[in-house]
């Protein structure tokens, strides 16, 4: 079974985040969501599955895929 995520929303404890992959750079305001895909502003696939594993110190996640 295909999971197909529309949005990756920022759920970490901080007012905004800045992610950063393989050079692209992604801005993100608290419980703020961006869009998954190949369009323009849209975080691509790879680079939100990377985002979503990403955990604070503590073990909490930052991110969540919808």
């Amino acid at each position: 079974m295909k999971v197909r995520y529309t949005s990756i929303t920022y759920v970490g404890k901080t007012s905004g985040f800045i992610a950063r992959v393989k050079g692209a750079t992604y801005e993100f305001e608290w419980q703020g969501s961006l869009g998954v895909g190949n369009r323009k502003d849209e975080v691509p696939l790879e680079h939100a599955t990377n985002i979503a594993r990403w955990r604070d110190k503590r073990g909490k996640r930052l991110f969540i895929l919808e």
